[in-house]
């Protein structure tokens, strides 16, 4: 399998709704890819596991997201300076915000001082991962506060926050989650093959 090229900054953001498989997909990754890849680790569990406040309410939701958005800016540019020459694995994007922003989201891009086109332009490739069927919904996660059903809302609002990305991986939930896994596998191995998304979509 190629190298990445040097010096040649390519970034995926690894999103979805809760309990989709974003951290099941990362650790693989760290642990079949990790010379070729860095990992941008989760803004907000590194900032509610330390003790941020988690508060619910329209103002003090949106503290919370612009406390993540600027934490997420931060360890992507960390990141990026430090592994120039590795693939980016963001868990989660800062348009994420957006999608838990109250309300409709509406005024989040303009609260964080910032325009669409330039959050897209952030990410090469975005990869979503729906939440999983109901039956298989993981309520263990501390950091996980959501029901099933706001699971499924949020799902929703992140897939509409991320909708004007060009390079967009859908993943839907598959009864067969090792199914799910290897899809994902499979897409960022070709990634790293130095693939482009339209020649991965044609061989799809």
């Amino acid at each position: 399998m190629e190298e990445l090229p040097h010096n040649q900054r390519r970034k995926l953001a690894v999103t979805g709704g809760p309990s989709g498989g974003k951290t099941t997909l990362i650790e693989a990754l760290q642990r079949d890819q990790g010379h070729q890849i860095a990992v941008v680790p989760e803004a907000a569990s590194i900032l509610y596991r330390g003790g941020f406040p988690r508060r619910k309410g329209t103002n003090r939701q949106k503290h919370v997201q612009r406390a993540i958005y600027y934490t997420q800016c931060e360890l992507e540019a960390l990141v990026q300076d430090e592994y120039s020459d590795k693939l980016i694995i963001c868990d989660r994007g800062s348009l994420d915000s957006k999608a838990y922003w109250p309300k409709d989201g509406s005024e989040f891009l303009q609260s964080v001082h910032t325009r669409l086109d330039d959050e897209i332009a952030r990410y090469d490739w975005v990869m979503h991962l729906d939440t999983a069927p109901e039956d298989h919904y993981d309520s263990t996660n501390p950091i996980r506060t959501e029901s099933y059903a706001e699971a499924q809302e949020l799902n929703a609002r992140i897939l509409e926050a991320w909708s004007a990305h060009p390079h967009r991986w859908v993943i839907p939930h598959h009864h067969d989650f090792f199914s799910k896994m290897n899809l994902c596998m499979n897409l960022i191995k070709m990634l790293l093959q130095n693939k482009t998304f339209d020649e991965i979509q044609a061989s799809r």
